[in-house]
């Protein structure tokens, strides 16, 4: 993955990443943002989720990443994002945890949303994340 990249290139649409192991969590949440002109991409582990952003030429203005998956944890993904997509927006989803109050220090910048969640959570994030993509470096 390279170094801090802007979000979007003038050239380049809008883009939002779903990481999540569950198939039919990954179609809900493309299904719901059908309406917002936002490309959806889904990545069904850690890894495929690095791949894709390794290979876009932009970064995606929202990341929602589940907490449990096989091999690279949700968590893991959104330290290595964190570090390196300063723009971006990082959301960590979880079926197992209600709250953040085990949140770990280091990942207090990243938000939490609980499953099953409103898909109007979706549009807010969206949304905070233009509003950050838009922002100051």
């Amino acid at each position: 993955m390279s170094p801090t990249r802007a979000p979007q290139s003038s050239n380049q649409p809008p883009w939002i990443l779903v990481v999540d192991d569950e198939e039919a969590m990954c179609n809900l949440i493309v299904n719901s943002l059908a309406g917002e002109k936002v490309e959806v991409v889904t990545a069904l582990s850690g890894a495929a989720a690095l791949k894709i952003v390794s290979d876009r030429p932009s970064a995606p203005l929202l990341a929602l990443i589940d907490v449990m998956m096989p091999g690279i944890d949700g968590l893991s993904l959104a330290r290595k994002f964190a570090s390196t997509l300063k723009r971006t927006k990082i959301v960590i989803m979880s079926g197992h945890l209600s709250d953040a109050s085990w949140w770990p220090a280091d990942l207090r910048e990243v938000a939490f949303v609980a499953k099953p969640f409103h898909m109007t959570a979706l549009t807010e994030f969206l949304r905070e994340a233009r509003l950050r993509a838009d922002g100051p470096a």
